[in-house]
Order: structure tokens, then sequence, then C-alpha cells
């Protein structure tokens, strides 16, 4: 298992002569979806109460709604319902739902459209989500479904994340060295799917994670990058005190 505290950059005390890659690198960057493209709490919470009314069941605990925010949809059903009828009978109705209802309550994060611009003529741009039927629609209502060469979710490996298979399958894809690629992701799960894969992981807006790099904004990732992808900053870092 990857060691992810003896390599470690931080953007608090990044100097413009450290970069985390070679140059030319990273030779591809794989976002997670929920916490690191949108801010998700809200929208996940009112999902899950509204199945967890319809089967009368009380709305979400805070420890659930950490479970949730960072498992697949079979899996937190499961963790929620347990297994038996309620779970088969839950599962059929999520498949049969209109996500999009939900969508109001997610929040786009911010820079994210200008680093997914910058990132694209320059490497390849992947995405690895627990989500399921629902990340397709939600990328079109965004208009992001043009952003990424590969889109993998929990729908489309028989093991999801933090096994390594949506990982390996994007590796394949694009036939990647595991430390020419990036990851961004926020949560333990995605901490666990990197140290498994040997990828570069980028912890988004959550210091408590283990991680190469702990991101607190796009703007700074975008500007660490460009030390390995142009060579140069592409504006400067800010002064922390």
């Amino acid at each position: 298992m990857q060691n992810f505290s003896s390599n470690t950059v931080d953007t608090k005390t990044l100097t413009p002569r450290k970069a985390l890659f070679p140059a030319g690198l990273p030779s591809a960057v794989v976002f997670d979806c929920d916490g690191v493209l949108f801010d998700s709490r809200e929208a996940n919470i009112r999902f899950y109460n509204f199945v967890m009314e319809r089967f009368g069941r009380p709305p979400l605990r805070p420890d659930q709604v950490d479970y949730i925010h960072m498992h697949s949809a079979r899996e937190s059903l499961e963790y929620l319902l347990g297994s038996g009828s309620d779970l088969e009978a839950a599962w059929d109705f999520c498949q049969s739902m209109d996500f999009r209802m939900f969508n109001r309550y997610l929040k786009k994060e911010p820079g994210l459209d200008d680093l997914l611009q910058y990132l694209k003529p320059r490497c390849r741009v992947a995405l690895a989500t627990n989500r399921t039927v629902s990340t397709l629609d939600l990328l079109a209502s965004f208009h992001l479904d043009k952003a990424f060469d590969l889109v993998v979710t929990a729908a489309d490996v028989t093991h999801p994340k933090p096994h390594p298979e949506s990982m390996e399958k994007i590796l394949k894809a694009f036939r990647a060295l595991p430390d020419h690629v990036l990851f961004i992701g926020d949560s333990s799960v995605d901490a666990l799917l990197a140290q498994r894969t040997g990828v570069i992981f980028a912890a988004y807006k959550n210091p408590s994670l283990s991680a190469h790099i702990h991101v607190p904004s796009f703007a700074e990732l975008k500007a660490l990058l460009a030390l390995s992808l142009d060579g140069v900053l592409s504006k400067p870092l800010p002064a922390t005190s």
C-alpha cells in the first residue's frame, strides 16, 4: 500500500519551483463526482429522506449522511434498510425515479469549469463515481457531458469504489501509468481507491485525509498543475501567513 505522507505537496507551502509531477504530466486527471464536481450533500440528504419516507423510515441521522455521501446507491440503501424485501422494493423505486428533481439542490464547485477547460487540451479527463444511473443526466444538466473523455459509474463495474476496478478501467482505457495520473477526491473511499491503485491523490477540501496534496480550491490546483503541464504558474498562488 502506498504511503502518501512520504510524498506530500501542500499548497500552503508550495513554491514556484516545486511541482507535483514531472514535465508534461499528469497524462490524465480523474475526478470524483459528489463533493468534488458538486457540493451535493443537501441533494443526497433530500434524495435518501424521500426514499426513507416512502418506506416508512425516519429521516437520516448524521452518521448515516456521512455513509451515503461516499457509497453507491445500492450500498447506501442496504445500509439504511437492511437486506430483504424493503431493499429490493427501494432499489426498484429508485430505478424508476427522475433524479433531476434533486438537481436544484446541487451546487457546482467554484472554478470547476475553468479547470476542465484548462485540462482538456493538455491531458485526458475522466470521472470515477459511485453514482449510478443518475450520472449522465446530471452531467448534461450542468453542461458537463462533453467535459470528460471517460465516465465510469458504479453501474459500469462489478465492484464500486474503493475497489480498484473503476480506476483500473480508466488506466487501461487511457493506457496510463498509475503514477502519471491524478485523482481528485474528497472522502476516505477515494483515498483508499488511490492507495490501492497507486495513482497520485489530491484530497479536495478535506484536510483530514492522507494524500499527496490537499487542495482547498480548483484555482490553486490549476496553478499547481501548470508547473508541470505548462512549465509556469497560470497565476500566483495566494500568500499565506
